[in-house]
């Protein structure tokens, strides 16, 4: 079929409607919405040509890209309610986003140099860029598996508190093979951070004290997280993602302003902004590049899903609250999701425009991100129903189709 490339108008209409539908499909077929919105952006992107992301948006491509995982990051976070991590679960918690993403970077690193015969400096980009995983594609999966808790608890966490911390590893590493040196990367959690609780107090302040309606509290909390995005990234790179993550952890554990508006947040714009992202990430993907990686991509997947992620689960629980049959299901949750894909497409532009080429980044990443999501996504329900850590409970989710529990709706 000859290309048929829509302009700016048809283009974010189709990006918008095919970024809902999957995930109407997702949910209608009970699988990641993920995979679906992954097999649609390359079937309008690269397969059709319809849409061409970079001929659409140009140079705020990225910045948009960016921006908008950003406020998924403030979305889900509101969600991390710390007194919702039952009977002992910081632990583990504090375990997986230390030690496990420690062995994760490290581990992935040595592995994807070795599959592709890579230098070790580009290998430790894509080792950094798979430390993250997400909730984007952890919450939905744990909306089907329902594992008990303590265990729904740490893998929630897990996914959202991650995130930041696996994108600002693998910015010290583009900057490490591209300019010879990191930045402070201490600095660049502690600005964000810093940023997002000024940010959180900012917006309490006009809630509590200003009176501003619960009405406008959501298109509020919008502007704040994004203007917290934007001082945040002014000062260090990649700071934003601390900084609307500490935003949301900051306004979910204060005691003095209900926040039952601003979780409506997710059902709508979240919903919008995943599936746009994803269409328009998955566009931009070269499918000749994405075969051509493939083998050696699902050699990387399988050694990540059956050696390195139980190594990691199995070193950041020992000693914790959690059964063997709970760390078994850790050991077997590592999706990874949204911010894998976008800081891989973003990095890659990096090192286009210094002229030193990456051609297996982006091609690798998706093709984990892909894999994963269908591997975790269909076996997980299995894997817990045989390891007896499902919940008895009947399924009680919200609007996102996340469990109750989790995200503190009522």
């Amino acid at each position: 079929m000859a290309d048929m490339e829509l302009g700016f108008t048809a283009g974010i209409a189709a990006i918008v409607l095919f970024g809902v539908l999957g995930q109407i499909l997702g949910k209608a077929v009970r699988i990641p919405s993920i995979i679906p919105l992954l097999v649609l952006g390359l079937l309008v992107g690269p397969v059709l040509g319809w849409v061409n992301p970079d001929a659409i948006l140009g140079d705020a491509l990225f910045p948009l890209v960016s921006m908008a995982v950003g406020l998924l990051l403030f979305e889900e976070s509101l969600k991390l309610d710390l007194s919702r991590l039952h009977g002992g679960a910081r632990r583990p918690v504090l375990g997986l986003v230390t030690t496990g993403a420690i062995v994760t970077g490290l581990g992935a690193t040595l592995l994807a140099g070795w599959v592709f015969d890579l230098p070790l400096d580009h290998a430790a980009v894509i080792g950094a860029i798979l430390i993250v995983s997400g909730p984007t594609v952890v919450g939905p999966m744990l909306a089907v598996i329902r594992p008990k808790q303590p265990l729904e608890s740490v893998l929630a966490f897990e996914g959202i508190f991650i995130d930041p911390i696996g994108a600002t590893v693998a910015l010290g590493m583009v900057n490490l093979a591209l300019h010879d040196g990191a930045p402070h990367l201490g600095w660049t959690g502690l600005t964000g951070i810093l940023t997002g609780i000024v940010a959180a107090g900012v917006f309490l302040a006009l809630v509590a004290v200003a009176k501003v309606p619960p009405a406008t509290h959501v298109a509020l909390g919008v502007a704040v997280a994004l203007t917290a995005f934007a001082s945040a990234e002014a000062l260090y790179e990649e700071s934003g993602l601390w900084a609307t993550t500490a935003l949301g952890v900051a306004l979910a554990n204060q005691p003095w302003v209900r926040l039952d508006a601003l979780h409506e947040f997710g059902s709508h714009v979240g919903m919008l902004l995943i599936g746009s992202l994803f269409i328009l990430l998955a566009a931009r993907v070269d499918l000749d590049a994405l075969l051509h990686y493939g083998p050696q991509t699902l050699v990387l997947v399988a050694l990540l899903v059956l050696g390195l992620r139980p190594l990691a689960a199995w070193l950041a629980t020992t000693r914790t609250v959690l059964t063997r049959r709970d760390r078994a299901m850790v050991a077997w949750m590592a999706p990874r999701g949204i911010v894998a894909a976008s800081t891989a497409s973003v990095f890659a532009l990096q090192f286009e425009d210094k002229g030193e080429p990456f051609p297996q980044l982006i091609p690798v990443v998706f093709g984990v991100v892909l894999t994963t999501a269908i591997v975790y996504g269909l076996t997980g329900p299995l894997v817990a129903g045989l390891l007896g850590v499902r919940s008895d409970e009947p399924e009680i989710v919200d609007e996102d189709g996340i469990p109750r529990e989790i995200s503190g709706r009522s």
